[in-house]
């Protein structure tokens, strides 16, 4: 039920350097590092860990909006007191395509996004992201599956990043292929 413009699959120059990673955080070793990072969607802080210990950022910006039921002013408490000791890292509370937009472009090197998983929120995040990211940086993300089966929710990503890497000239250059089937991609710009 997506717009036209959603590829059925995607054609091979925007996969043929696909890397698999057994999880994503391996995915993270193969990422840029000592960079700014911007991760979109934060919950509890647990992957910002992550992110934080693997890639070693110069900065790392955590933006969310923390105002749901499930993700709350609990949940922002976390964040705030696991990384008051960390000078790189800031905290935006904000919607993401709008904390994004307050920076200059080309000025990250990877965006992480992890929030709705909606179609039309990824595909905001992706062509912000894209405008935000420098020339050689990376759009990277969550939850690359059909949805939460269990729970009959599905998710907007694939569509999504296929649209986008078309539309765009974006390549997919790693997968996390975890076995609980919410996988992590990485994109980057394909040299012309």
């Amino acid at each position: 039920d997506y717009i036209e413009s959603v590829p059925e699959t995607l054609p091979d120059e925007h996969i043929r350097n696909v890397v698999i990673h057994p999880s994503r955080e391996e995915m993270l070793t193969a990422l840029p590092t000592e960079g700014k990072v911007a991760e979109l969607g934060v919950d509890e802080g647990d992957f910002s860990e992550q992110i934080l210990s693997i890639t070693e950022p110069e900065s790392l910006f955590l933006v969310d909006v923390w105002e749901t039921e499930r993700y709350g002013e609990e949940e922002m408490r976390k964040v705030k007191k696991k990384f008051d000791d960390f000078a790189e890292v800031s905290i935006v509370r904000e919607r993401s395509e709008i904390a994004l937009s307050e920076f200059e472009d080309d000025f990250f090197d990877l965006v992480y996004i992890d929030t709705t998983h909606s179609y039309e929120q990824t595909s905001k995040e992706l062509y912000v992201s894209q405008r935000k990211v420098k020339e050689d940086g990376v759009i990277a993300g969550h939850d690359y599956c059909v949805g939460n089966v269990s729970k009959g929710a599905p998710y907007g990503v694939i569509p999504a990043v296929h649209e986008f890497c078309i539309q765009e000239n974006w390549q997919i250059s790693h997968l996390s292929l975890e076995t609980d089937g919410y996988r992590s991609f990485a994109l980057e710009k394909i040299n012309s």
